[in-house]
């Protein structure tokens, strides 16, 4: 499948490079897109943004090699990442029975629990974060993770999402040729996901990818954890996705019911997090030397 203006497409220009659709007023609304034949009829007219800041680096469909090679290898490196959530309005945050922005500032909370306790359970270890480069959402929270600790770190695109990259913020973005390559690049680049919630392509495609690629999926039901009326259903009245750790929860046992018991469900809810994180880079990630150098400090920490 290649690009086409009704998805989406990329190309380079003099000064950077473009994305461009066609027929998608609401994009409108997006910082610095615009409309390249506003006397067209609207079924033909082009919407546009252009990213020509040097200090934002992209990587074109054929450059994935590269982006990982510049932004995601090294030496005891976990790629973490995370999904979740792109945009929760206050009537859905209500309905939850969650505060506006609760969700991201927990999400926030949690991964910078889980990173500065695998900082201090590994010393030496260089966590890279892995996310979809949006400028809101579950992809804001971990742009600012990387940022608050400087770390390196890789979004994930395509021409019709770009819309919703900020093309200022200096974060490298790889952009696929269509959402699925996209989509499936992000799985591939990441060793450890933390499944944060999330719709349809959340519990569709993320979570198949996890397994076809063998990477590792820590599904934490976040809004459950802070929510006073136990957070949305795994399915709507419609039949689709409303949660995808809800549903996933549904099928596949994973977090034990006694850590949304707990006196207090987010601090457990991390600390299981954590430890898991933990589990995955000791027995698949890192060189022994640095694997087993704190097992005693570990332990008191993530006993019971």
């Amino acid at each position: 499948m290649t690009m086409t203006l009704d998805t989406g497409i990329i190309e380079r220009t003099d000064k950077g490079f473009v994305v461009r659709r066609r027929n998608a007023a609401y994009l409108l609304k997006e910082k610095g897109v615009f409309c390249e034949n506003p006397t067209a009829p609207e079924a033909e007219r082009i919407y546009a943004k252009l990213f020509e800041n040097a200090g934002k680096k992209i990587y074109m469909p054929d450059e994935y090699d590269m982006a990982l090679r510049d932004n995601l290898c090294g030496r005891n490196v976990i790629r973490l990442a995370a999904n979740g959530y792109s945009d929760l309005k206050p009537e859905r945050c209500r309905a939850w029975g969650i505060q506006t922005g609760s969700y991201e500032e927990a999400c926030f909370g949690l991964l910078c629990y889980m990173y500065e306790n695998l900082c201090a359970d590994y010393p030496g270890v260089d966590i890279r974060i892995v996310h979809g480069a949006s400028n809101c959402g579950i992809d804001k929270v971990l742009i600012r993770l990387a940022n608050k600790y400087n770390r390196g770190q890789l979004g994930h695109s395509c021409p019709g999402f770009m819309f919703y990259v900020d093309p200022d913020d200096g974060v490298p973005v790889f952009v696929g040729e269509t959402k699925d390559e996209y989509a499936d690049c992000f799985i591939r680049s990441l060793d450890i996901l933390v499944a944060c919630n999330g719709g349809e392509q959340a519990f569709v495609h993320d979570i198949a990818a996890i397994f076809r690629h063998k990477r590792h999926i820590i599904p934490v039901n976040v809004i459950r954890s802070i929510s006073a009326s136990g957070g949305p259903p795994a399915v709507n009245a419609d039949g689709r996705i409303e949660d995808a750790v809800a549903a996933f929860e549904k099928h596949v046992h994973t977090v034990q019911p006694q850590v949304y018991a707990a006196k207090d469900p987010f601090l457990a809810l991390a600390q299981h997090v954590t430890g898991a994180a933990s589990l995955i880079a000791r027995t698949s990630l890192l060189c022994p030397s640095l694997a087993f150098a704190t097992v005693a400090t570990q332990a008191e920490r993530y006993q019971g």
